[in-house]
């Protein structure tokens, strides 16, 4: 019996991508898993500062975070910012994750970030 090698390569494919995708929104990639909380989740996030809301087209997203001594740090497009306390929306996300609202980091949006939702400590 000839194994189905192409079911098996299809399914790692589809596995390989899955994965990946799992990957990028654990890192804050700009736009990934965005359209997933948009309209429940994100378009009713407002800044504190009174800037409006937190969420520009596609900057919302979900990631990682983590405390470091006296502050929390975020994935934003794959590198850990550090995250102003005044940036921290006291709400609990839908999947019980990390949020991050932040502008491509590129140029002078280098560490810019408008909001986080954090998980709740447990």
């Amino acid at each position: 019996m000839v194994p189905d090698i192409t079911g098996r390569v299809a399914i790692n494919s589809v596995v390989s991508i899955f994965l990946s995708l799992h990957a990028a929104a654990q890192e804050g990639y700009y736009g990934v898993g965005h359209d997933r909380w948009h309209r429940e989740f994100y378009s009713k996030l407002n800044r504190n500062d009174g800037g409006g809301t937190c969420c520009n087209l596609m900057d919302c997203r979900p990631t990682q975070s983590r405390m470091v001594g006296d502050h929390y740090e975020v994935k934003v497009d794959g590198e850990w910012t550090p995250v102003p306390n005044d940036r921290i929306n006291n709400v609990v996300a839908p999947d019980g994750g990390a949020h991050v609202c932040a502008p491509r980091q590129e140029g002078a949006n280098k560490g810019v970030v408008f909001c986080v939702v954090l998980p709740p400590e447990g």
